[in-house]
């Protein structure tokens, strides 16, 4: 018995109902990964869905979505628009140098090209299914519940917030589901029901649907039974519920006397800063290495006191900035400290408490005074400049014009039982480097490349006769940010280039709030310490040399760099793979002869002066595309007729006849009716031309589909009859 038909516009809206969903997929997708052209993707799904509602053939289908394809590639890594000839040969290049990776199973070293068009056909895989599951199995149970379940676990474990896809995908989802449900009933019973039927229908699912989400986000909300599993699961992870045996917990602490030693992780919140992108967070900075740890020297400059909206941009006229416009980090304090938290490039401090701010210039610490006694603020905003330094200037920095005075005495100090060789490594490091920049930048790479492990249980602590740095550099070679950032400050100082040890917070854990900005929730166990370094002619500049920790500068690559510069591993992956994008780029158009330029400029002149002609001629194939398709049903017999003729009588050739003949009867107007059997159309059809030639055919078709009759026809009768009808329809 033949299958009740999908009405089509109700399929155009269950396909629209599943483009929701996979938005939905690909939404975090694109934020976690920052990927961007997310209307790229989008735009594929969505023509994928067209060629599948006009039930487009195979060779038709293929060759749009892969010219799509192409067409997106070169639009995202070259930034052209036009017919993607030139992706093709740059494409296939690509994919031939991926191989090896992909023998050898280095899959994380894959090209950006291909994993895009990994991408691509990941989601021409999901809508092919997403077809299958509404039109033949008309069931998308399985889909919505794997939706449901990457959701939630994104929601969970990473730093994207689903709450507003949550209530979507419940709406959509069980909309979906419901619809379907009637879909299945009715092609069960072979009951046709038409498009108003399911609608009045689905209104109420609707309602309840949308009242039980706007009830779900206002009703009051009861304190979770259980505790958050997340932070156990990673406890679990990372060595058990218990934790290692431990002397010390992670967290600010202001005394650094005596460094060294392993820590319990503490998860426990200190603060949330609402702002648009990561930040270091910076609180002092330390001058005096005792061989244990570190101490301030003694203040000399007198403090400079501050009030609520005041300039504190003081000293930064030597620094670049990204932008003029200033930017913003909403502080919100759940630890109380007397003192403020700052990202790089802070000018000012807006609070509404009457607060005097007093910055101890050597220490870098801002310390709040509320009353005139120490005091902590709970929420306060720093109004900062994002910092970028160039490039060019930093590698034009000299050691001859390192300062000389006094000023930088307290950042050159080394305790008097300093090993020989702390300073025999820091030269060895730095033998090939010319600048202060270069110098700073080996000290930083030497720790990723020469075996140094981070850890924060296994740690050593020195003996009286042991120095702290000596002993991690040469012995232990094991340790977290103090080992690494104590070691580069000393290795430094060695060199006779000012340094200092800088305390802060690590960025903390981003996540989205309600009105969709980005908070960094930032715990103890963010408490972190890297360096400072003094460029000449620069200023400060921070340095990361803790393994596992991203940098904390933001460098502004303003010369030419090529694939063997340290400083293109060190980029920003973003950033790597643009510059790795242009070099090859460079190179392919290197390798270009005059010749397709010529060629190149040739086309686009023709077009140029030929864009009337172009207009005209395709009106025309419009016009004559537009006849041709009105006269199909008169033109196509010259084709249907000996296509058929050319093949072997039997039950195959003979449904593929009668399909083509409801479909140029259809042409001609003789539509088949939803619900309507094929008997009756027959009849209906024989009633127009006259004799009984339809009902012959039909009733031929019939025994052989539903009686499974295995018995010969009269296959040039059939072919007669056949072709007789198709002739009349031409009239």
């Amino acid at each position: 018995m033949k299958e009740i038909q999908m009405n089509k516009w109700l399929l155009t809206f269950l396909y629209f109902l599943v483009f929701i969903l996979l938005r939905e997929w690909l939404l975090p997708v694109m934020e976690l990964t920052e990927t961007g052209y997310l209307s790229l993707f989008l735009i594929f799904i969505g023509i994928a869905f067209i060629l599948a509602l006009l039930k487009a053939r195979w060779w038709l289908s293929i060759p749009i979505k892969t010219i799509y394809v192409l067409w997106a590639v070169q639009y995202i890594y070259i930034g052209t628009i036009t017919i993607p000839v030139k992706t093709i040969p740059l494409v296939f290049e690509d994919m031939m140098s991926n191989i090896p990776l992909i023998i050898s199973g280095e899959w994380g070293e894959l090209s950006n090209t291909l994993r895009t068009i990994l991408f691509f056909l990941l989601l021409w895989m999901m809508t092919y299914l997403v077809r299958y599951w509404l039109e033949v199995k008309r069931s998308i149970f399985l889909f919505y519940v794997i939706t449901v379940a990457f959701i939630a676990t994104v929601d969970t474990f990473t730093t994207y917030s689903a709450e507003s896809s949550i209530f979507m995908i419940m709406v959509v989802g069980l909309l979906l589901l419901g619809i379907l449900s009637i879909s299945r009933i009715s092609a069960k019973y072979q009951a046709f029901i038409s498009l108003r039927q399911i609608t009045l229908v689905s209104i109420p699912l609707v309602f309840v649907l949308i009242m039980s989400g706007v009830l779900m986000i206002f009703s009051p909300k009861f304190a979770p039974v259980w505790a958050d599993p997340v932070p156990f699961i990673k406890s679990m992870a990372e060595g058990g519920e218990d934790g290692p045996i431990t002397v010390s917990k992670s967290g600010y602490d202001p005394n650094d006397s005596q460094l060294g030693g392993p820590f319990l992780p503490d998860n426990s919140l200190v603060f949330e800063a609402t702002v648009a992108n990561k930040q270091y967070w910076k609180v002092e900075t330390k001058d005096t290495y005792t061989s244990k740890g570190w101490e301030q020297s003694i203040v000399k400059t007198p403090p400079t006191n501050f009030t609520s909206g005041s300039n504190m941009a003081d000293g930064m006229s030597r620094q670049q900035t990204e932008a003029s416009e200033p930017k913003f980090a909403k502080m919100n304090m759940v630890e109380k400290f007397p003192f403020i938290i700052y990202p790089y490039g802070m000018t000012a401090v807006h609070t509404d408490r009457d607060v005097t701010i007093i910055h101890d210039v050597e220490a870098s610490k801002y310390r709040t005074e509320i009353e005139g006694e120490s005091g902590n603020l709970d929420q306060y905003d720093n109004e900062f400049i994002g910092q970028s330094y160039s490039l060019k200037e930093l590698r034009d920095t000299k050691i001859s014009a390192l300062p000389k005075t006094n000023e930088f005495a307290a950042y050159l100090q080394l305790p008097d039982g300093l090993p020989d060789r702390v300073r025999e490594l820091a030269e060895s490091i730095t033998e090939s480097s010319e600048s202060v920049y270069d110098k700073a930048k080996a000290v930083e790479r030497y720790f990723g490349k020469s075996g140094f492990v981070y850890d924060q249980k296994n740690v050593a602590v020195p003996s009286e006769e042991e120095d702290y740095v000596d002993q991690f550099l040469f012995d232990t070679k094991r340790g977290y940010c103090d080992n690494f950032s104590s070691s580069m400050v000393i290795l430094l100082r060695t060199l006779d280039i000012p340094a200092r040890w800088v305390k802060g917070f690590a960025p903390g854990e981003a996540s989205r709030n309600d009105e969709g900005e980005r908070v960094y929730r930032v715990s103890n166990n963010e408490a972190h310490s890297w360096v400072e370094a003094y460029m000449p002619g620069v200023g400060w500049v921070p340095f990361e040399p803790t393994i596992g920790f991203s940098g904390v500068s933001d460098i502004d690559y303003d010369i030419e760099l090529n694939l063997d510069d340290p400083e293109v591993r060190e980029m920003p992956e973003q950033k790597r793979e643009e510059l790795e994008r242009e070099i090859k780029e460079k190179e392919a158009q290197e390798k270009r002869n005059a010749n397709d330029r010529k060629v190149s400029i040739a086309i686009n002149e023709w077009i140029k002066d030929n864009v009337r002609r172009m207009l005209l001629g395709a009106a025309i194939l419009l016009i004559l595309g537009w006849y041709l398709y009105t006269r199909r049903r008169r033109w196509m017999l010259k084709i249907i007729i000996p296509l058929y003729r050319s093949k072997d009588g039997n039950w195959d050739s003979y449904a593929k006849q009668y399909h083509s003949l409801l479909k140029q009867l259809d042409r001609f107007g003789l539509k088949r009716e939803p619900g309507e059997t094929l008997s009756t159309y027959a009849a209906r059809v024989d009633h127009h031309f006259g004799g009984s030639q339809m009902q012959k055919l039909t009733t031929a078709y019939e025994k052989r589909i539903y009686g499974e009759t295995k018995e010969s026809q009269d296959w040039q009768r059939l072919q007669e009859m056949w072709e007789d009808l198709v002739f009349r329809t031409s009239d």
